[in-house]
């Protein structure tokens, strides 16, 4: 009589690698396949490979995709869940030994305003690069807001009234005071105005933001609102204004962050200087994590001690 067969045992789930596993957490915590591949320095189609052996290994779906969007599945959540305190205890590893071999080093990715952002970021760059010859700075500049952890961003400098991503960390820079500007050339041909009056007889480089609201948007000074709504050359651009006041062209308005290297050389003077514009307030900001990335604290502890220069 022939004996029953056994019935056949399912294959055990493969262990998993750590780098499917570094994969699939860097994914997780960004919601997009793009920007893991980004952060981890490989291509998409890489990460996307290696989540999908580990999903075989454990025969667990873990990720929902679509087109538009990446979502954890209820086993992923669990897992993630499970994983991220390791992934970080690694990373602070990583960090420790980072710091006991020497100097940081590799690539931080910074998203910065166009106005104003080349000459004001330049210039922190350039120092900044100097004290920490190992790091790499990429800067987008775009007058968008990006998305700083789908796009792969480290940072961001951001010039606003208010702040509306609370998932961000904000550290203020300086606040944005505008003021009026112009040439010695200038001057020396048409004289310094003594008071707001005194502008309607000058040349004045408009920004069109303000001359389309009809005024500038201060309290008091009524001549200097009106007064600096109209003139011959208007732009939305500070850094063009900046070209054309350096240039003799005449009397215009820049945020004195901008206008400060120029003054400290004597390329440009300070034109009534009691009146001034609050337009803002310059952030740092960067994603909420308990494990801040070492070369994100570099940057940001630097930019911080060096924007005190300019008060």
């Amino acid at each position: 009589m022939p004996r029953p067969r056994a019935a056949a045992r399912a294959p055990s789930p493969r262990s998993p690698q750590l780098d499917e596993i570094a994969a699939f957490a860097k994914v997780a915590e960004l919601g997009s396949f793009t920007a893991a591949a980004a952060q981890l320095g490989v291509p998409k189609s890489t990460v996307s490979r290696a989540v999908t052996r580990l999903e075989e290994g454990l025969k667990v779906r873990l990720l929902h995709r679509s087109p538009r969007a990446v979502a954890l599945t209820d086993a992923g959540r669990r897992f993630f869940g499970d994983v991220a305190p390791h992934i970080a205890g690694l990373r602070d590893a990583a960090l420790a030994l980072d710091a006991y071999q020497g100097q940081p080093q590799g690539l931080i990715r910074l998203s910065a305003p166009p106005d104003g952002g080349e000459s004001f970021v330049g210039d922190l760059l350039v120092d900044f690069c100097a004290r920490y010859p190992l790091l790499s700075v990429e800067v987008d500049l775009s007058s968008r807001q990006v998305d700083l952890l789908r796009e792969g961003f480290d940072l961001a400098i951001r010039a606003t009234r208010e702040l509306l991503d609370s998932s961000l960390v904000a550290r203020k820079l300086f606040d944005s005071d505008v003021q009026l500007f112009a040439a010695p050339s200038y001057l020396a041909r048409r004289g310094m105005p003594r008071s707001f009056d005194e502008l309607a007889d000058h040349e004045r480089v408009v920004f069109l933001p303000n001359a389309r609201r009809g005024q500038w948007p201060v309290d008091d000074a009524r001549s200097v609102r009106d007064a600096m709504t109209t003139g011959r050359i208007a732009t939305d651009n500070f850094q063009l204004i900046r070209s054309v006041l350096r240039a003799g062209g005449g009397i215009g308005p820049l945020p004195r962050v901008l206008a400060a290297p120029d003054l400290a050389s004597g390329r440009l003077v300070h034109v009534l200087p009691e009146w001034s514009q609050r337009a803002g307030t310059a952030y740092l900001v960067y994603p909420s994590a308990r494990h801040v990335a070492r070369n994100v604290a570099v940057f940001r502890d630097f930019a911080l001690a060096w924007v005190k220069r300019l008060a």
